[in-house]
């Protein structure tokens, strides 16, 4: 059971390299795991072409993601501790939610132009509506019966907030910020695929494309799938530390 976590990456393999070995699907759609591992090791290694992409990459992910958490967790606790305020601003926060961050491409570039400033926003505001969300629905779905012990025992409200209901919200919250993490990534790489980037994953993975260097491309691909994998394993880790408590 050790190793358990292999069979799905040793199926894959076996399955793309049948499919690209006896020429079932055309090198040009599906190269050779071995073409994609020379690819990745002249990327990575030999040529060390792809690291300041990933860098990039890394930062705008991390930037828009750490952006859309100060901003999106203190809004969607108080949208949940406070009725009114969440009267007044649910109808904003199901509109955007309405609405696919790519949809607003266009809006982004006239008014953040090609910088960085859109490469980061695009995410943000993706990331933003996520966090706001769970972390509203975590302070709502949160036990009321510890609320109302409190309070007997004459808890003023902002103490009930800070003692109570704060920690019995973080669950949701984290679960909002894994879900806004690994969103961050994908919608960085599009932006950088179609935003006019000089850099970054998603701009080498579009080149790739457009050069018809099917290995390279797909070795930008496991790249990027590699870092969301990590990103994902390491905010566990993170989660863990803080919510070491959760179901004990």
């Amino acid at each position: 059971m050790k190793y358990v976590s292999l069979v799905g990456p040793i199926v894959l393999l076996a399955i793309w390299g049948t499919l690209s070995g006896f020429g079932i699907v055309s090198p040009l759609i599906l190269p050779t795991p071995t073409a994609v591992g020379r690819a990745l090791y002249s990327l990575l290694i030999s040529k060390r072409l792809l690291w300041p992409d990933i860098g990039l990459t890394f930062y705008r992910t991390i930037a828009s993601f750490i952006l859309a958490s100060m901003i999106g967790i203190p809004v969607g606790l108080f949208m949940g501790f406070l009725p009114l305020f969440y009267r007044m601003f649910e109808f904003l926060v199901d509109f955007f939610r309405s609405i696919p961050p790519i949809a607003l491409f266009p809006l982004f570039l006239l008014a953040l132009g090609f910088g960085e400033s859109s490469k980061i926003g695009v995410p943000l505001y993706g990331c933003i509506v996520i966090i706001i969300i769970n972390s509203a629905y975590g302070v709502k779905n949160a036990p009321a019966l510890r609320r109302t012990v409190a309070r007997v025992y004459g808890f003023s409200r902002w103490r009930v907030f800070w003692k109570i209901v704060l920690p019995d919200s973080l669950p949701h919250v984290f679960v909002g910020m894994r879900t806004a993490l690994s969103l961050a990534l994908v919608l960085t790489v599009v932006v950088e695929m179609f935003f006019g980037s000089e850099s970054g994953l998603g701009k080498k993975i579009y080149d790739y494309h457009l050069l018809f260097d099917t290995p390279e491309m797909y070795a930008a691909i496991i790249v990027t799938g590699i870092i969301g994998y990590l990103l994902s394993k390491g905010f566990i880790v993170v989660e863990r530390f803080f919510l070491h408590w959760a179901n004990k």
